[in-house]
């Protein structure tokens, strides 16, 4: 099952976990990554997830 692409047209202007209000940079930043609405210090806490560790193992 393939997912579907989505874009994000419009952004919260408040953090997602401090409620702080967004910069137009995080807003920007935001909106080319997809979300989710966070300021710089709670994006910083997020870990990407990488496609080749969620495979399983064929060997």
């Amino acid at each position: 099952m393939e997912l579907e692409e989505r874009t994000l047209e419009t952004a919260s202007e408040r953090c997602e976990e401090c409620g702080a209000k967004l910069t137009p940079r995080e807003l920007e930043l935001v909106l080319e990554r997809g979300g989710p609405s966070l300021c710089t210090i709670h994006m910083n806490d997020v870990v990407p997830v990488n496609d080749e560790d969620a495979e399983p193992d064929e060997g």
